[in-house]
């Protein structure tokens, strides 16, 4: 009789728990965040180039390894600041 009860209990506990509301449903969505940065750090056709693009930094790399001299100060403005 005992164990007819117990059993009874937990299939009633698994039905109420099956009809719980969706646990976050009231949260804003994952990833929000991370999507925005992304998109923030795209380069869309039309966009100022960035003033140290890759080629760029290539260059001067190449230019310090074989001058042996330090890399030439960038007058560019840091953009944003």
């Amino acid at each position: 009789m005992f164990r007819s009860q117990v059993l009874l209990a937990a299939a009633t506990a698994v039905l109420i728990t099956g009809c719980a509301s969706s646990p976050g449903d009231d949260l804003p969505p994952h990833g929000a965040s991370l999507r925005h940065t992304m998109a923030a750090q795209v380069y869309r056709p039309g966009d100022e180039t960035p003033p140290l693009n890759g080629d760029r930094a290539a260059s001067i790399m190449e230019l310090y390894r074989d001058r042996g001299a330090a890399p030439p100060v960038m007058t560019d403005a840091i953009p944003g600041n």
